[in-house]
């Protein structure tokens, strides 16, 4: 083994005057007498007899390694820089060409691989946050070496590089290589405009090296883990390479001693300098930039930079789906992060908003906006049907088709067979030539309807949900009430052969009339009781389920036509943003509410055709007091995987981390949303976060670490990001949500504007 000396390695890196310290050390009597002394005038010639002395006796080179091994720190008591930096302990030998070891112990050893990227490891272009995965990973080192070059030897260089490759382009030209030819004459012209650039002082040149050090517990892990370092760099067009035979010259270049090593030339390669800001290591902290709002203030670059978020992405960048999750305790700002997210969503971009509102928060951002808010009472004068049947549409290219032998019919195909199959559906171009195939979906109108009833028999968790005879009879039920109205899956039977105004609107066709609960009930009455009068005792836990909803009940609001005021639609479309304030009801109604709303705004405004272009964001919070539920569960599930083809978005909220705990149904929700945020965490919850949303442990210690309300990881698309939402004093007045709080932010700002009055 060769063991190295880092003191007599890096002896040349001390300060001039290793005992710089006695400068500033207070005089007593003794060391200013001392000092006097110090300064008596000789005669010139012992002066003289003392430079010949000193000429004589100049230090062996083994007495300077030793006087610099054994020197005192800069500063008395504290250590040197190498003593921080330089292991206790590092050896390499002949047969490790391409690893070290730093430390060793009776149980284990630490294993290093110095790695470089080589000149020709590098791409023609460069993305922002090339160094980010990799950082991430916790046992990767990076050290950017940046040697700026003059602009005399900058020049010199690139006007023999210009030379060779003009050289090579009338080689190529003569031999008819046209392809090489092409590819020198991109080369030349590139090395002129930088030439120019560096002339007017437009542009730099830097020597550049980058190299890195993999650290693992034996050959084996570290052999893993600079292949993970080696992929994910190679997804950026990027190749690695070890310092193989050279590992203790690799180690020394890569940990920051501030020194070249000029045997190590080779691994350098000019950049100018709008490559190096793209390389800096400060600024692949930031996120990957795709249009958006302005969501937070990065809080790990050195420049504070502005986060953007887009959660639909851009025509040329979509992600996997559009879902986003806001995770966090009680105080650490997650509805105040979301009302900033809407608001401006809806006022900068235009996305459409519905918000599910369990505690009253998003009532004055709604008044704000000037958009609608609706809060749900037992008694109040509006309606949600869950028996409504709204038309859908779904794109042709998701149908599937096969002819009479089992072959899968082509687009073309199913639009002739659809047209000419008389079952109701139609075509329908949208403005963009996107083909789609609407239908009044009576199916999923029976399950809704089935999922509401099972909601409410089993709601108190005392009850059982529906069992097969209540099933049949209540689907028999419905099918007779369908019936009767004349609905099958031809859009046109939803409404009427006639004009006229509804609810202070005019209809070239008016809608029908929906079904209703008070419809179901007596069809399951006329079903169900003989000749005799008799009611069939399968059909009683129906009916006493039914009956407080019903519009006589004391729970009406569920029954009736769908009614949110008078000159209001029944979609909503004239708003884009609408709040469903349910915080005055309590307990089993609640849930309801909650699934019924939810329910309403899938089927009426998500899968809504006059919708399809619209960017639509559906805001549920506290979504996992609900999760464990098997009825709401699947309904959420459904959205969660299907909105993305909706043109839509769910954005769910939570501080019930607990269910995360062994609950596959609230780990879905993470897997489907490619968007979260994760705001203040306890320390007890550190492991379940770290299983249930994958943080790593740097960024766990950032969430235990009392950060403040609104700072946390910002997770878009495998990107982790530390900030902080940044909202104005504006948009504090409706995002804050303890009045409180909101009230001593006024008093300090009034109070700082009377500070400032006097003291101008």
């Amino acid at each position: 083994m060769k063991e190295v000396n880092f003191m007599g390695l890096f002896s040349r890196l001390r300060r001039k005057d290793d005992y710089e310290y006695e400068k500033d050390a207070p005089l007593t009597e003794e060391t200013q007498e001392d000092t006097q002394n110090q300064y008596l005038v000789v005669d010139e010639e012992d002066q003289e007899e003392e430079r010949e002395v000193a000429k004589t006796d100049e230090p062996t080179e083994e007495e300077d390694y030793e006087n610099n091994r054994t020197a005192p720190s800069t500063i008395l008591g504290q250590p040197s820089l190498i003593n921080m930096i330089g292991p206790a302990y590092w050896s390499t030998d002949d047969l490790m060409e391409e690893t070290f070891v730093m430390r060793e112990n009776m149980k284990s050893r630490t294993y290093g691989m110095p790695l470089y990227i080589p000149k020709t490891g590098y791409p023609r272009a460069l993305d922002t946050n090339i160094f980010q995965e990799i950082l991430a990973l916790g046992y990767v080192d990076i050290t950017l070496d940046v040697c700026p070059q003059s602009r005399r030897d900058s020049m010199r260089e690139l006007a023999n590089m210009s030379t060779i490759i003009r050289a090579n382009a009338d080689f190529q030209s003569q031999r008819g290589q046209t392809f090489q030819l092409r590819e020198n004459i991109v080369k030349y012209n590139d090395i002129e405009n930088l030439m120019d650039q560096i002339q007017f002082d437009e542009n730099r040149l830097y020597d550049v090296a980058i190299s890195m050090i993999v650290y693992g517990r034996n050959n084996r892990e570290i052999d893993r883990n600079a292949g993970i370092v080696e992929d994910l760099l190679a997804n950026k067009g990027i190749s690695v390479t070890p310092y193989a035979k050279r590992v203790k010259s690799g180690y020394l270049q890569t940990i920051p001693v501030g020194t070249r090593m000029y045997q190590l030339d080779d691994t350098y390669r000019n950049v100018d300098r709008k490559s190096l800001a793209v390389m800096d290591i400060a600024r692949n902290a930031a996120g990957r930039f795709n249009g958006g709002i302005p969501f937070g203030v990065n809080q790990a670059t050195p420049s504070q930079n502005t986060e953007f978020l887009n959660i639909f992405g851009t025509n040329t960048h979509r992600p996997i789906n559009y879902n986003m999750g806001i995770v966090g305790e009680s105080g650490g700002g997650k509805s105040t992060s979301n009302k900033i997210k809407m608001a401006r969503e809806i006022s900068l971009l235009g996305y459409e908003h519905r918000s599910i509102d369990p505690d009253g928060e998003y009532v004055l951002l709604a008044k704000r906006l000037g958009q609608l808010n609706l809060t749900i009472t037992s008694d109040a004068d509006f309606i949600i049907n869950p028996c409504a049947i709204a038309v859908t549409e779904t794109p042709l290219e998701e149908e599937i088709m096969n002819d009479e032998n089992g072959n899968q019919l082509t687009e073309e195909e199913m639009e002739e067979a659809i047209r000419y199959s008389n079952d109701g559906r139609q075509i329908i171009t949208h403005e963009d030539g996107s083909k789609y195939v609407q239908k009044v979906p009576i199916t999923q109108m029976i399950n809704n309807v089935e999922g509401f009833v099972n909601l409410i028999l089993s709601g108190d968790g005392n009850e059982p949900g529906l069992n097969v005879g209540e099933k049949r009879r209540l689907e028999d039920a419905l099918k007779e009430v369908i019936n009767r109205a004349g609905i099958t899956t031809d859009p046109d039977s939803l409404y009427q052969n006639k004009a006229g105004m509804l609810n202070n609107q005019y209809y070239e066709r008016l809608p029908k009339p929906e079904p209703t609960l008070s419809d179901i009930y007596e069809v399951l009455i006329q079903q169900n009781t003989d000749e005799e009068g008799n009611e069939n005792p399968a059909v009683t836990r129906l009916l006493d389920g039914l009956k407080p909803y019903l519009h006589d009940g004391s729970k009406p609001i569920f029954d009736g036509q769908t009614y949110f005021g008078k000159g209001l639609s029944a979609t909503l479309n004239d708003y884009r943003y609408v709040n469903f304030n349910i915080s005055q009801l309590e307990g089993e109604f609640k849930k309801v509410a909650y699934y019924v709303i939810t329910q309403y705004l899938w089927e009426r405004w998500m899968k809504n055709p006059a919708k399809a272009l619209e960017k639509k964001v559906l805001d549920a919070d506290e979504i996992l007091q609900f999760i464990d539920d098997p009825v709401m569960f699947q309904f959420f599930e459904t959205i969660v995987r299907r909105d993305r083809k909706r043109n839509g978005s769910i954005t769910w909220l939570t501080q019930d981390i607990e269910r995360f705990k062994d609950n596959p149904k609230a780990k879905a929700l993470v897997t489907n949303s490619e968007f979260m945020l994760v705001l203040a965490t306890k320390p007890e919850h550190r492991q379940l976060m770290k299983e249930s949303i994958d943080l790593t442990d740097g960024a766990l210690d950032i969430l235990t670490g009392h950060p403040e309300p609104g700072e946390g990881i910002l997770r878009q698309e495998g990107e982790s990001i530390w900030i902080r939402t940044n909202p104005s004093a504006r948009e504090m007045e409706f995002a804050e949500s303890n009045r409180a709080v909101e009230a001593a932010r006024r008093n300090k700002n009034l109070m700082d504007e009377i500070n400032t009055a006097l003291r101008s």
